[in-house]
């Protein structure tokens, strides 16, 4: 599942393996988890797991805030690319 991939990715890359603490909604910028730059991490890692397409427009802070913000982006993006591709 996804959460947990990027939980484990999170907490791999950025928290040396620590995953105590990381929760979906856990303040990634406030807490200096992730930074700007970590963004491009995150939509590499993400685009790899679910083959999105996703876009500039897609790619600030507020959508990787926080895992349930990535989680949410990802199911948004599969919704509005599966209805594009249908219609």
């Amino acid at each position: 599942m996804l959460k947990e991939k990027l939980t484990d990715f999170i907490a791999t890359q950025f928290l040396d393996g620590e995953r105590d603490g990381l929760e979906l909604d856990t303040p990634l910028f406030e807490l200096n988890i992730v930074d700007s730059a970590a963004i491009f991490d995150l939509v590499d890692f993400l685009k790899a797991q679910t083959n999105l397409n996703i876009g500039m427009q897609d790619i600030h802070p507020g959508n990787f805030a926080t895992i349930a913000a990535m989680v949410s982006l990802c199911d948004s993006l599969q919704h509005n690319q599966t209805q594009g591709a249908t219609a």
